[in-house]
């Protein structure tokens, strides 16, 4: 269209209208009333290329299929504005639409208003675009800051919270399982420490490029932190179908690195939770997770954990008896009882074990086996065992004061035995003397779960004059290379062997096992459960001098152990056994 033409249009002066123009950094852009180009400034063309200038003369909805909605979607005659300002409406609002050039896109915005004549008939449309390419750029940044986690590029918390709660609506319509997953890595502070932090960042990307290729493609994987992340695995049909997933996980993860030309291996724990069959809390099942994460931690690492609902319940219903154990140690209701350990062969009182009860206020003398099971998964069995640690300790301390020398015996717990802190607690608690003559017993299967750990601990110790027993020796997964790796002092044969030995060939197996490998290994041997002589006797028969039990002696409360050593006499049969004697 001539200069002409478009002032007879518009009545306005071409040659005014274009120096106006010509200074604003929005393009403008003119139709006439059938809707066609024809006029475009000079910032409509840096914003459309040269498509402004050949688009010359070509009706709006040619523009329209180069252009995409703000959601990226295609847009279609409504969505574009031109043509309602043709129909005399006025568009009050900007609308965001993706342009494309070459191989890009740039973002404007786009009004437009209807030209009117004199009489207020529309002659044509203006609009105007603004180009926001480097605002949208700039919100994209931050959102993408605010959602994804800068190192790794994977979803951050704040996205996961919101992926978790959208799977969790999906998984309900659908009827379908979701597990909600826990990973930390085990060991990337050394590897931090080793290399350094710029090596330690790599190891992570490396990591979160792994567990995005393990998934599927609905499936999510998160950092939230540090060395901990999060999965999110749905449409599952079975929790063996999950159980795939996770070991595919771990086998992946845990496969060799390469940080700084170094061969670098590291593994996870991760912990599992199962929508429908847990909470529909979305925090309470994080937290469900990071539970069952801690305890593949505690049961060694490098493996997985499911959290069990029935448990949980469990738990809670057991809170209230957890909260009576706690205030009953800070009122002292709990006492030590002490069973004495003889040598049957020397006929002499070699050891007392320290065994823990609870003078309930209500229900009287309590057994252990009544109370402790309920709280070995909680904090305060930490507090009972460093109780009963002092206690059997000022108890040894009042004995060689009367002149008995044993070696005292304690029992830990598997909680106590791997918690972070047990090696400074127990230094402190020993601070006070009587290490020389301490013994703890910790039991086979708890010393296996973490093995190296436990080994390490037990060699610290043992340098320090502590001794350590593996009590119920024979019924964990005992093998000559845990029984080397462990370097325990005494082996405790399990009293399940020892009662039945008599009428059973295969526990008094057992039993001439266990005591074999303790001469072996050279290690003491001591055995629980002797119940009358004919024990005795074929104890000593097969080389077993140490024990305890209640044809001996019943566990006896301080006030009258001092008494009943005193009073010690052995029998005259022990002395006679001959010293190689066959069943």
């Amino acid at each position: 269209m001539t200069e002409s033409s478009t002032t007879d249009l518009f009545g306005l002066d071409s040659g005014r209208m274009h120096a106006i123009l010509l200074t604003l950094e929005e393009g403008i852009q003119l139709w006439d009333a059938d809707g066609r180009l024809v006029y475009v400034n000079p910032a409509s063309c840096l914003q459309f290329g040269d498509d402004a200038h050949s688009g010359m003369g070509c009706h709006w909805t040619a523009f329209v299929q180069r252009c995409a909605t703000e959601a990226g979607e295609p847009c279609d005659e409504g969505c574009f504005p031109i043509g309602e300002a043709l129909a005399g409406i006025a568009i009050p609002a900007s609308l965001l639409l993706q342009i494309g050039r070459g191989a890009g896109v740039i973002w404007l915005r786009v009004n437009a208003r209807p030209l009117t004549d004199a009489t207020g008939a529309v002659v044509g449309a203006v609009s105007s675009t603004v180009d926001v390419s480097q605002l949208i750029a700039q919100e994209q940044r931050l959102k993408l800051q605010a959602h994804f986690d800068i190192l790794t590029g994977l979803p951050n918390r704040v996205l996961f919270s919101d992926r978790l709660d959208q799977a969790l609506a999906h998984a309900r319509r659908h009827r379908e399982d979701l597990a909600v997953c826990m990973l930390d890595l085990d060991g990337f502070k050394l590897v931090n420490d080793r290399f350094g932090h710029p090596s330690g960042d790599l190891l992570l990307k490396q990591v979160a490029r792994r567990l995005h290729e393990s998934l599927r493609g609905d499936d999510t994987a998160a950092r939230l932190g540090g060395d901990e992340f999060a999965l999110l695995i749905g449409d599952l049909k079975t929790s063996g179908q999950c159980e795939q997933v996770v070991k595919r996980i771990l086998e992946a993860v845990g496969a060799p690195y390469v940080i700084d030309g170094t061969e670098v291996c590291i593994t996870a724990s991760v912990g599992v939770t199962l929508f429908p069959g847990d909470t529909v809390d979305p925090d309470q099942l994080l937290r469900h997770a990071d539970q069952a994460m801690y305890k593949a931690k505690q049961a060694g690492k490098n493996r997985f954990s499911i959290f069990d609902p029935t448990l949980e319940s469990r738990a809670r219903a057991n809170f209230g008896l957890v909260r009576k154990i706690e205030d009953a140690l800070e009122r002292r209701e709990f006492a030590l009882y002490y069973q004495p350990k003889v040598d049957c062969r020397a006929g002499r009182v070699v050891g007392l074990e320290a065994l823990i009860r609870w003078n309930h206020p209500v229900l009287g003398l309590r057994m252990p086996g009544e109370f402790l099971p309920l709280v070995e998964n909680e904090d305060v069995i930490v507090s009972i065992g460093d109780w009963v640690i002092a206690e059997a300790l000022r108890q040894q301390a009042s004995l060689r004061a009367a002149g008995h020398e044993l070696t005292i015996s304690v029992n830990i717990a598997a909680r106590q035995l791997v918690h972070r802190e047990f090696a400074e607690r127990l230094e402190a608690v020993l601070s006070a003397g009587g290490r020389d003559r301490l013994e703890i017993e910790i039991l086979e299967s708890a010393a296996l779960e973490d093995i190296s750990t436990v080994s390490s601990l037990i060699t610290s110790f043992q340098q320090r004059g502590i001794r350590f027993a593996l009590d119920d020796f024979g019924t964990g997964y005992s093998s000559l290379v845990h029984l080397k790796r462990l370097g325990a002092d005494v082996l405790k044969i399990d009293q399940t062997f020892v009662r039945d030995m008599l009428d059973d060939p295969g526990d008094l197996a057992i039993v001439q096992g266990v005591v074999g490998l303790a001469g072996a290994f050279r290690r003491d041997v001591v055995a629980e459960g002797v119940e009358n002589m004919e024990h005795v006797r074929m104890l000593l028969a097969v080389g077993c001098d140490v024990m305890q039990g209640y044809g001996i002696s019943r566990p006896l409360p301080a006030e009258s152990l001092r008494w009943w050593l005193d009073a010690f006499t052995p029998d005259p049969l022990w002395l006679s056994m001959p010293p190689n004697m066959t069943h």
